[in-house]
């Protein structure tokens, strides 16, 4: 028995050795297997978004392609700033040119992985917008949303946290966040909750082509004119403030029943003399025509009546000599539930009926979507009149593409616009031209144009007597007249910039055109006086000082020459009939004016030449001269007697 039971253990032994061998020879040959790829793992989601209902998320989508003829446009997620786990809902518009009946499955990608697919029954020419929500990752970050052709980017951020944005006219004005110093752009998060931002009333900054630049406080994006804010930032947060470069082309101040405020600029635009359109083959240059009128919206708030009379003032802040030829105020009475609002002029293109008067609704509809040339949304930034702009380019090709909803048997289309041109100085302007010298034919700095639709969804340009005008220095709200400009019923419109304009608002009105009574009031006095006296490069025979009442009254070529520290006061009469009841007044200023820089490569600064009413161009050509009939010589003698020979210093 003894024997038996030793037997017994050594077989035990024996077994368990074996076991143990089996096991290892296992585990080798499975650690081998799973190392050579052999076998694959189950796949693991990423840490990406997810859908609700949480989806199964796929890795290395496989979706079929885009259906032939089905565009996207305007992808719009919320929040663009999310905390983990936070429910993300994201849209976009479509639209199918297709001639037969799909289906198809609407893909919802989210850094290469689907997290939402929406049916769609596609018949030709339908549109709509469709939706897909997840849930937002618990990891922080920038995720890449796609959804057709379309991308937007998702942000998620540390909960209790959000992005403060602030920007300022000028890149560069300093500024305190809770007593902290900043520097505007501002971009960065912060605990949500209130905080403290507070300006400075004036700052100089340098700008590219003007050197060290002095801007003056105007308002905060919300009205408030006091130089700190309270911003309470629940969620990604924009604010700003518009200062007001002190000096340009010549400036326009009246008088709003306390003071004398800044208005706007004078025909910054296309009263540039020297516009270089595009150099020939044989070397000389095509100049572009000069529009010499601008128009100059003003409210109660920036005019009242003064013992009978309204009184401006326009001066010129920088180096530079001014040919104001006539000034008007044009009073416009309209039904109180309207707006008034006049179209604008540009280079290049001659445009219909520049000036033009266009009643609004008061109520404006926003564009469904707004994004740039970069495709970043900027629909929060254009939906509002508060100082927050877009950003521009200059000297590149940069658009803005909008869609404006269904806007179907609407009886007119109006784009009322609110943007700023950011312009080079007359010679960073004139040195950018002459880098085509040997490119005959390009312009260097083309003028804005417009897009629309076709039927078979590509982009055409509209009419060139129906462009885009030439926004102000200023944040000026105009009119664009859309009305007849769309082949189809997609109302996308494509907005191409080659200056650097910034967007400020952009509102759509489609209601019908009212009665408008206008009154055209000519200036009672106008007197031309030195300002105040700084260094100039100006030189030759300048409008003489006092009453200059007489050369203002219509646009005859005998006209108002300035220079630096020069200044026309105007006054007009208060004396119209009184508003008819249901209606209210507005008023436009409407000068005709143009002016020369200092650094031209194609003119010097001096008064002569000179520019008149009727030339094709400045400078013009040989065959081309300013009118010295017997009218224009008593003029000149008469009024143009203050020479000055020599470049003056203060």
């Amino acid at each position: 028995m003894f024997k038996s039971t030793r037997w017994n253990l050594a077989v035990s032994k024996l077994l368990a050795i074996i076991l143990v061998v089996i096991v290892i020879v296992a585990s080798a040959a499975i650690i081998y297997i799973y190392s050579n790829n052999y076998l694959s793992p189950s796949p693991s989601a990423s840490p990406i978004p997810s859908v609700t209902p949480t989806p199964t998320v796929t890795s290395a989508p496989t979706a079929a392609p885009l259906p032939a003829g089905l565009s996207t446009s305007g992808i719009y997620v919320d929040p663009i700033e999310a905390w983990p786990s936070q429910n993300v809902t994201v849209s976009v518009n479509y639209k199918f040119y297709g001639v037969e009946n799909v289906s198809y499955s609407l893909p919802f990608v989210v850094d290469n992985n689907i997290v939402a697919s929406v049916p769609l029954q596609l018949t030709p020419q339908a549109s709509g917008t469709v939706s897909g929500s997840f849930i937002a990752s618990n990891d922080t970050g920038s995720y890449l949303i796609s959804v057709g052709t379309e991308q937007s980017t998702l942000v998620i951020v540390a909960e209790g946290m959000h992005t403060l944005h602030y920007s300022a006219t000028k890149d560069g004005m300093p500024f305190t966040l809770d007593g902290t110093p900043e520097v505007s752009p501002f971009a960065e998060l912060v605990k949500v909750g209130p905080h403290t931002i507070t300006v400075p009333a004036t700052a100089q900054v340098t700008n590219p082509g003007w050197g060290l630049v002095t801007y003056a406080f105007n308002a905060w994006n919300d009205g408030n004119t006091n130089l700190t804010e309270v911003v309470d930032v629940d969620s990604v947060t924009y604010t700003g403030t518009t200062y007001i470069r002190l000096g340009s082309c010549p400036s326009l101040y009246t008088w709003n029943g306390t003071d004398y405020t800044y208005a706007s600029e004078v025909n910054d635009g296309t009263g540039w003399l020297g516009y270089l359109e595009y150099y020939n083959p044989d070397g000389t240059a095509t100049f572009s025509a000069n529009y010499p009128y601008d128009y100059i919206k003003l409210d109660q708030t920036q005019l009242q009546p003064q013992n009978g009379y309204f009184n401006m003032k326009i001066g010129e802040l920088m180096d530079e000599i001014f040919y104001l030829d006539q000034v008007k105020l044009v009073a416009v009475d309209h039904p109180a539930n309207t707006d008034v609002f006049s179209t604008r002029s540009t280079w290049v293109y001659n445009l219909t009926d520049p000036g033009a008067i266009f009643t609004v609704s008061n109520n404006l509809q926003a564009p469904i979507s707004a994004v740039n040339g970069s495709g970043v949304n900027v629909l929060p930034q254009i939906s509002k009149l508060d100082g927050v702009y877009t950003t521009g380019t200059r000297w590149a090709w940069d658009n803005l593409t909008l869609n404006l909803g269904n806007l179907t048997g609407a009886p007119n289309i109006n784009l009322i616009v609110a943007a700023t041109t950011n312009w080079p100085t007359t010679k960073a302007g004139g040195s950018n031209f002459e880098q085509y010298a040997n490119q005959p034919g390009v312009m260097p700095s083309p003028p804005p144009y417009m897009q629309v639709k076709a039927a078979n969804g590509s982009w055409v340009n509209v009419p060139e007597d129906r462009e885009f005008p030439l926004p102000s220095v200023t944040d000026e709200e105009f009119v664009v007249n859309l009305t007849g400009l769309f082949p189809t019923n997609d109302f996308e419109l494509r907005i191409n910039t080659y200056q650097d304009i910034q967007f400020d608002y952009i509102g759509i009105s489609t209601a019908p055109q009212q009665n408008i009574t206008t009154y055209s009031i000519a200036p009672s006095s106008a007197d031309l006086e030195q300002s105040f006296t700084d260094a100039t490069n100006s030189t030759g025979a300048f409008t003489r000082y006092g009453d200059v009442t007489a050369l203002l009254q219509s646009a005859d070529n005998q006209y108002v020459v300035g220079r630096l520290g020069d200044e026309v006061t105007l006054k007009f009469a208060d004396n119209l009939p009184p508003v008819a009841p249901g209606m209210v007044r507005d008023y436009i200023l409407v000068a005709n004016c143009w002016f020369k820089g200092t650094g031209s490569p194609y003119y010097n600064l001096t008064v002569n030449p000179l520019p008149f009413q009727d030339m094709t161009s400045f400078p013009y050509p040989a065959n081309e001269t300013y009118p010295y009939d017997a009218s224009n010589q008593a003029y000149l003698q008469a009024y143009n007697t203050r020479v000055i020979n020599n470049p003056s210093s203060p």
